[in-house]
């Protein structure tokens, strides 16, 4: 055993240094973007010169494409392989607003096992980008600077308005992204389709539509990032072993939304909050930006189609929400499954429309071994068809009332609560919880305000309850 470890150990310092040693000499290897004619006047179009930088780059095997200071307008950045894109202080990427300067990612078949579930008509179109990673390997982007998608508009887009995107990754390995701005995307901010080791860190995002949006990938992480994004602040599904920590997320929308399935999940030491700093446009004609934010945590897969797979070792803890519509939300549809899902440490303040729930549809879409523990979620719901809300319908995009107050749980084998805190700010008539479909539920000093209803627990006599100094 200690040879076998001594043997690891050593192969892993030799691969530490060739990986280093590999580094060093591509860092050697600077292509400033002014000696290939790139001017940062914040008009020059650049889009030729830049491109010409990162061509020399990668024929010399890869090295450093440095943006210097300046206001560089320019189309699509086509990065290579084995290079890095270092935007000094105040070295901006600005988008162009000619949409014919460009580039796309070209999706491949579906998959029909892990769909990515783009269904617009122009999928060239959609995935256009200002930076543009196209099945490459071993790239960082990293430094000072910004880039800036400058909220470029298509009128013939998604919605009649979406552009290209910031960054762009597609079917990529070994990527890294790190203490850059990236901000005013037409679209996302961040796309990644099929990604395998991926880091995100010390980011700043902002406007544009989501900040970070992944469909496909794995061993992925997302640390210590700023986001304040008029849609979702993190998205996407299809994960596998997926890290996102220490994150601040503003959000007029969903802070953290998985829309498809994802197993080794961990969210921890984040905080979320509303409203949104800038307005998603999904409002009226007569108001078109809204700024409430929806939910904190949203599971959802499936949530834009078919998505089929399952939820599984899933773990969030240590989170701070406040003034959302709904803290915590996990929705199961046609061909999903949850287990092994645990939730804790969360403190919510400020909820202002919607119970927290658990909830598998249709039927057979089942969830297992849910546990939330030291869990303080305080209510102050204003809205009259929230409080006066009398029947439950199968949830959508957007949230919803439930005839419940405090937390709503359907199809589910078994799930537990302990050390559980529920308030709410006015009056209420309606129960603190309520159980449908549910085998068997364990509530451990569960506390909760009274309210006006005759009975504060909605519990069907075939659910098998185990209740510790929690009264019901």
């Amino acid at each position: 055993m200690k040879k076998s470890l001594k043997l690891f150990l050593l192969l892993v310092t030799i691969g530490n240094v060739s990986c280093l040693a590999q580094s060093t000499v591509r860092s050697k290897k600077v292509f400033n973007i002014k000696n290939y004619g790139a001017v940062g006047d914040n008009k020059t179009i650049n889009t030729v010169a830049i491109n010409k930088a990162i061509e020399a780059c990668a024929k010399a095997g890869g090295g450093t494409v440095l943006v210097p200071e300046g206001n560089f307008v320019t189309g699509t950045v086509l990065l290579k392989s084995n290079i890095t894109l270092q935007l000094d202080y105040n070295g901006n990427f600005i988008g162009t607003h000619n949409l014919k300067d460009y580039k796309s990612y070209q999706l491949k078949a579906e998959d029909p096992i892990r769909p990515i579930n783009i269904t617009v008509k122009d999928s060239m179109a959609w995935c256009r980008a200002l930076v543009l990673l196209d099945n490459v390997h071993d790239v960082t982007i990293t430094g000072n600077g910004t880039i800036d998608g400058s909220t470029v508009v298509d009128k013939q887009g998604e919605e009649g308005r979406r552009g290209p995107h910031g960054i762009f990754m597609g079917d990529c390995k070994n990527i890294t992204i790190s203490g850059i701005r990236v901000t005013r995307a037409g679209n996302y901010n961040i796309v990644g389709l099929g990604l395998d080791n991926a880091s995100f860190t010390n980011l700043t995002i902002a406007q544009g539509s989501d900040g970070i949006h992944i469909r496909r990938g794995t061993n992925l992480s997302i640390v210590n990032c700023k986001f304040y994004t008029s849609d979702d602040a993190i998205a996407g599904g299809y994960w596998n072993n997926m890290l996102i920590s220490d994150c601040l997320l503003n959000s007029a929308c969903n802070g953290i939304r998985v829309i498809l399935p994802a197993t080794n999940l961990e969210i921890k030491d984040c905080e979320i909050f509303g409203p949104g700093v800038f307005g998603h446009k999904r409002g009226s004609l007569s108001h078109p930006l809204v700024t409430s934010t929806l939910t904190g945590i949203i599971l959802q897969p499936g949530a834009w189609g078919a998505g089929p797979g399952k939820l599984d070792s899933i773990n969030i803890h240590d989170i701070r929400i406040r003034d959302t519509q709904t803290a915590f939300t996990i929705t199961l549809t046609e061909g999903n499954s949850g287990n092994n899902i645990s939730v804790q440490r969360i403190k919510a303040t400020g909820i202002t429309r919607n119970a927290g729930s658990v909830e598998g549809w249709p039927d057979d879409s089942k969830l297992q071994n849910v546990r939330f523990k030291d869990i303080s979620v305080s209510y102050k719901i204003g809205e009259e068809d929230a409080r006066n809300a009398t029947r439950i319908v199968r949830p959508t995009t957007e949230s919803r009332p439930l005839p419940y107050w405090g937390w709503y749980t359907r199809n589910v084998k078994n799930i537990e609560f302990e050390n559980i805190q529920l308030d709410f700010e006015g009056t209420e008539a309606r129960p603190v919880m309520g159980f449908e479909k549910v085998e068997e539920v364990t509530l451990k000093n569960v506390q909760y305000k009274k309210s006006g209803s005759s009975k504060q627990f909605d519990i069907p006599k075939e659910t098998k309850v185990k209740a510790d100094n929690t009264i019901l």
